[in-house]
């Protein structure tokens, strides 16, 4: 029994010291297929300056860069370069705060010796810092930050970012989190606090490396922004999603802001909210636009050739990207304020029209003559007449609580209900609007928009 289990030990130690010899060149070639993907990037150039290997692990330099001329050909000296240091452990055994087994683990990082000139922060820490580990089955786990910086005259603070995620065969994970930033320049300081981000892609990296559509969520949020010493803005997000219509092949974009609350001196509002989507986009379209684009930008610099190509190459595909009749659609802009609330939506759609030109999809006539658009808007009474008579008062140079401007504001709203623009219901008041053919109709009154 002694000899079997003396044989197993000693193959259980054979393996873990032969083991990282066989992991070595699979991280090398890793390594290389990363380098080769930056290149593959518009703008960016990327390539493995020195390269030390040991048993357990290996170290690589990699300098990357990014000409900005491929944003904007205007830009001098634009060139912005940085050496990244690819620290590696090759597994089995790990020890690693994600993991105890994988086949190895990387710590990439940006030393910043350059930003020292004008940054402040722990001497022992980079400037960044990401951790890559891969588990024996594939998957990939994630954790970077940045330590707590400041600069010389104090007038910049930031607590220090961290994150971690995961990369899966079915799709990549990724939270962070950002306590404070603080800045103090000239008479409008600005502090921000509470920063959080999620981002969950539900595909994988070959999927989302083709530029079409997939499931998706981002999601950006603020607990507090205070800008000067009388804005303060709290429960602000951003969300933005997108997904795919698997047998239509069909994608949706959406995004929706949100205010939890207001207050800009005496100014005061909350829950303000703006939801849209873009509905029924060609898949195809943006996966062919992505290669065509990635083909010119990754030939030569950003030039009127290459913005002449692209415009070539939307024109002769334009009738694939409009067939399905996309949909533009605010599914929610609402708020409310001291004296009430309000509320509006919007759908609108491509009429049947035959394929336009670039040119014409660049005029505001070509919208108004070929789409269809329906918008809801209410709005408590109260509401409607504080602002009112907030704008009446402006005009005629009195105090809003003047009896003349209450007058000559109860005045317009029943002008408006008279010819029919706006409905009274209760405690609300009510409009809708219909867009078609270059005419516009509030309930049954209809007008010229040109």
């Amino acid at each position: 029994m002694k000899k079997i289990l003396a044989v197993l030990v000693f193959a259980l130690v054979a393996a873990c010291l032969v083991a990282p010899k066989f992991i070595a060149p699979k991280h090398q070639a890793k390594v290389v297929e990363l380098v080769s993907n930056i290149n593959k990037a518009p703008g960016y150039h990327a390539a493995i300056v020195t390269t030390h290997s040991a048993w357990f692990g290996s170290e690589n330099k990699v300098q990357v860069s990014f000409d900005t001329t491929h944003i904007d050909p205007t830009i001098q000296g634009g060139k912005i370069e940085a050496e990244l240091i690819v620290d590696t452990h090759f597994g089995p055994f790990l020890f690693s705060k994600q993991g105890v087994f994988g086949w190895f683990e990387s710590t990439i990082r940006l030393d910043g010796e350059k930003q020292r000139a004008i940054l402040l922060w722990d001497e022992n820490q980079p400037l960044y810092a990401l951790s890559v580990l891969s588990d024996v089955t594939g998957n990939i786990y994630l954790a970077d930050n940045i330590p707590a910086l400041s600069n010389a005259a104090n007038t910049f603070q930031f607590s220090g970012y961290t994150g971690q995620g995961d990369i899966t065969k079915t799709g990549i994970n990724y939270q962070g989190v950002l306590d404070q930033l603080d800045i103090v320049d000239g008479y409008t300081p600005v502090k921000a606090s509470g920063f959080s981000l999620s981002i969950e892609l539900d595909a994988d990296l070959a999927t989302i490396m083709k530029g079409g559509f997939y499931d998706s969520t981002t999601d950006l949020s603020l607990e507090q922004l205070d800008i000067g010493t009388d804005a303060t803005f709290s429960g602000l997000n951003m969300e933005m999603g997108s997904s795919l219509d698997k047998d239509a092949q069909l994608g949706s974009i959406g995004l929706a802001y949100l205010i939890k609350d207001v207050v800009y001196g005496d100014f005061q509002a909350s829950d303000l909210t703006l939801v849209t989507e873009l509905n029924k986009l060609s898949n195809q379209f943006f996966i062919d636009y992505k290669n065509v684009s990635d083909t010119l930008l990754n030939d030569a610099p950003v030039s009127d050739d290459t913005y002449a190509a692209l415009f070539d190459f939307m024109q002769e595909h334009l009738d694939e990207l409009l067939a399905a009749k996309p949909e533009f659609n605010i599914t929610d802009f609402s708020g409310s304020f001291p004296n009430g609330r309000f509320k509006a939506t919007l759908t609108s759609t491509l009429a049947d029209i035959d394929t336009p030109t670039m040119e014409e999809l660049s005029t505001p006539e070509f919208w108004l003559y070929n789409m269809i658009v329906n918008t809801n808007i209410e709005a408590d009474q109260a509401l409607v007449h504080s602002l009112a008579e907030q704008f009446v008062a402006s005009k005629m140079y009195a105090p809003a609580d003047a009896p003349e401007v209450k007058m000559q504001t109860q005045m317009i709203i029943d002008g408006l209900i008279q010819q029919g623009l706006i409905t009274s219901e209760e405690d609300q008041y009510k409009s809708e609007i219909h867009i078609e053919d270059g005419q516009g109709k509030i309930y049954n009154t209809e007008f010229p928009l040109m």
